[in-house]
């Protein structure tokens, strides 16, 4: 069972303000403490997840199984979110739109699916959009102490990588424990490329950090890691979904230069992240391996591997 606070419940609340007024009414009175995602379909039910359950809505707003009641994404429900999750300004996001999402307050990511438009073989801008996907982030203080022991021995932190498929807890797993770092009155630097680990809201965060965390907020990977590094001597760095080149060069450089890293990939074991010949070496500079799924419900912890 998932606890959240007063304050917490009312800032999920908030992000119901993204959504186009017609659904956003209708999400209003049910219970949205442990909704996961809301997608709109061009033409399809609007689905609503609960953790491994899916549901339509109808009219009435009651949750429902049958997708003949449901209520539809019509095109004025699709251009509706885009002017509320782009303040009305799609050309200002289109960085973002060119990624496949856009990120609002709290560290919530709304997905975009449409026909992509390229440029020298590059993806430029997505048109034509047709399904948005909204994903609730979440704050669990204390979901990270179980493991803390594993990442932390004798007040010295391990490099640590969580590895996880989609959806199984990996980000709010990375902000706790970068709170109980903190607690340890240990430096941390946060690179939060896709403003989803610290939720950065007019220059504050949305979580609680720890009183010893820096953040570097919509930087790449690579380049942030570096510029923290430069800038704010941290003594743990604290990442989320590498998976590029770039992303494993950065790190090694971090790691060579004494900082410790945390961070998350997305696989499903450790043996197939071992298989994988862009990660092999990465990996060998890794003490702690963490593995999340949705066996029992997210966050799942199947394995943890400490190497001797």
């Amino acid at each position: 069972m998932v606890i959240i606070t007063n304050e917490q419940a009312g800032h999920r609340k908030v992000i119901l303000n993204y959504l186009p007024p017609a659904i956003r009414r209708l999400l209003y009175a049910l219970d949205i403490t442990p909704l996961e995602e809301v997608r709109l379909r061009l033409k399809q039910p609007i689905t609503l997840q609960f953790g491994k359950d899916m549901y339509f809505i109808t009219p009435k707003g009651e949750l429902t199984y049958d997708h003949y009641s449901a209520i539809k994404a019509e095109k004025r429900d699709i251009d509706e979110a885009l002017e509320l999750i782009t303040q009305s300004s799609v050309y200002a996001a289109e960085e973002e739109i060119r990624k496949g999402y856009i990120t609002i307050p709290g560290g919530n990511r709304v997905g975009i699916c449409g026909t992509a438009v390229s440029d020298n073989g590059k993806i430029s801008f997505i048109k034509d959009i047709n399904g948005l996907n909204y994903r609730f982030a979440r704050e669990i203080k204390g979901v990270s102490d179980e493991i803390m022991k594993y990442i932390c021995r004798d007040g010295d932190v391990k490099s640590t990588i969580i590895i996880s498929p989609p959806q199984c807890g990996k980000t709010t797993l990375l902000r706790d424990i970068a709170r109980n770092i903190s607690a340890m009155g240990i430096k941390v630097g946060i690179i939060d490329e896709r403003s989803e680990i610290a939720g950065i809201n007019g220059g504050m965060s949305s979580y609680d950090l720890g009183f010893f965390t820096d953040v570097l907020d919509g930087c790449p990977k690579d380049e942030g890691m570096i510029m923290m590094l430069r800038s704010m001597s941290p003594q743990v760095i604290i990442t989320d979904e590498i998976g590029t080149q770039g992303d494993v060069i950065a790190l090694l450089k971090m790691i060579n230069s004494g900082v410790r890293i945390v961070t998350s990939i997305h696989a499903s074991s450790r043996g197939e992240l071992l298989r994988r010949g862009d990660m092999s070496k990465l990996t060998g500079f890794f003490d702690c391996f963490i593995t999340l799924s949705r066996r029992e419900g997210v966050g799942t912890l199947e394995e943890v591997y400490e190497r001797v």
